[in-house]
């Protein structure tokens, strides 16, 4: 019987240094490593809706294309205020290619 007490009061004791936030090494590891820290067990909502796709679809084909061309264009073009120029290169690159591709021709 005294065996439980004695235990119990140790568990109570070390519970109550790690809710304290000043836990040694070992309590530190338990922490982390068992229990985790109070961040992870934080209940968390997010509102979603599964439909926003669908409607968004035809903005998405109108600004980028069907299957996003525009967009790849754009992002090879870069941000530097340099996209005229290096458009004008990668089209004198592309004429006369298929889809740019030199293993097609000839």
């Amino acid at each position: 019987m005294k065996k439980v007490i004695l235990s119990l009061y140790l568990c109570a004791l070390f519970y109550r240094q790690i809710l304290c936030g000043d836990v040694g090494p070992i309590g530190s590891f338990i922490r982390t490593n068992l229990v985790g820290h109070p961040v992870i067990h934080e209940e968390q909502s997010w509102i979603f809706d599964p439909e926003v796709a669908v409607r968004r679809r035809k903005q998405f084909i109108e600004l980028n294309g069907d299957k996003g061309e525009k967009l790849i264009e754009r992002l090879g073009l870069g941000i530097d205020g340099y996209d005229e120029e290096r458009l004008k290169i990668q089209r004198a690159r592309d004429e006369g290619h298929l889809g740019g591709l030199n293993a097609l021709l000839p």
